[in-house]
């Protein structure tokens, strides 16, 4: 019988939360972009970084849905490390540019509010038991080989790009698919920095079923950047290198995740 670890029904209020923050950002950054300037925490600019981190806050909706319906912590534990990193980003990008939040708009107290109390939550919440912290699945079977080369390799290209996003962002604005300003490129880097960890966590994972939802998430995330390349088309410059290498790594990201949770599951013990 797999080991069972009850999910902390105090990371509940805080996933209802997060769902409706992370739902009415994506909302707000695709069909409301006239309000961001005005309303939003900061002004988000130009509209390519508006549709990422759009694109990145469908990913976060069902990211923080997950933990109103897991009953087994085994299924979420996967999220802690990830998450840290990317809410300490997302924190550290805020307290670097706090002259530049809208501070006379409440939207800029909830953002730092939740994001120093997101991680704080979560560390005091999740059990950290020594059964929750070594029990271990077994109905999906081991991560495949060829599935934890290519996750070593995501954790490889997404760190490195996430850590130029958030230490030298000049420089990078000449390699990106669209113009960066130092604070949109820190707030973006913490997707890259959170799918690095979620993509080693990953990679370390002893059953499949530990981290299936992940690999799910992944795919959702990648579906939801690679739509952004057809919808705003018009905004990209297909003809610039650095436009054809970020299309590039999110459509491949997104193939390898769904070639490899397929190959899981055809390979799940009977």
């Amino acid at each position: 019988m797999n080991p069972f670890v009850p999910a902390p029904r105090a990371l509940r209020p805080w996933a209802i939360m997060g769902v409706l923050l992370a739902a009415t950002f994506a909302l707000w950054m695709f069909f409301f972009p006239q309000f961001i300037p005005t309303h939003f925490a900061w002004v988000v600019e130009p509209r390519l970084a508006q549709a990422f981190i759009g694109a990145g806050y469908v990913f976060r909706t069902f990211f923080f849905l997950q933990f109103l319906f897991a009953r087994n912590w085994l299924h979420l534990r996967w999220t802690l490390w990830g998450n840290l990193a990317f809410t300490g980003t997302l924190l550290l990008a805020t307290l670097w540019h706090a002259d530049e939040m809208n501070w006379r708009f409440l939207v800029a107290h909830l953002w730092i509010v939740f994001y120093t109390f997101e991680p704080i939550t979560m560390i005091f919440a999740a059990p950290w038991t020594e059964e929750a912290r070594h029990a271990h699945l077994s109905t999906g079977g081991p991560i495949l080989t060829w599935f934890r080369r290519f996750l070593v390799a995501v954790v490889g290209v997404l760190f490195l790009m996430g850590a130029l996003l958030i230490i030298n962002p000049e420089w990078l604005d000449l390699r990106w698919a669209w113009d960066l300003n130092g604070f949109d490129a820190r707030i973006i880097a913490a997707w890259f920095m959170g799918w690095a960890v979620w993509a080693g966590t990953m990679a370390f994972a002893h059953d499949w079923d530990e981290v299936r939802s992940a690999g799910a998430l992944a795919i959702l995330f990648g579906v939801a950047v690679c739509a952004t390349l057809l919808f705003f088309r018009s905004e990209f410059d297909f003809s610039r290198t650095p436009t054809m290498s970020y299309a590039g790594v999110a459509v491949l990201f997104t193939l390898g995740m769904a070639f490899f949770f397929w190959r899981q599951e055809v390979r799940r013990p009977s």
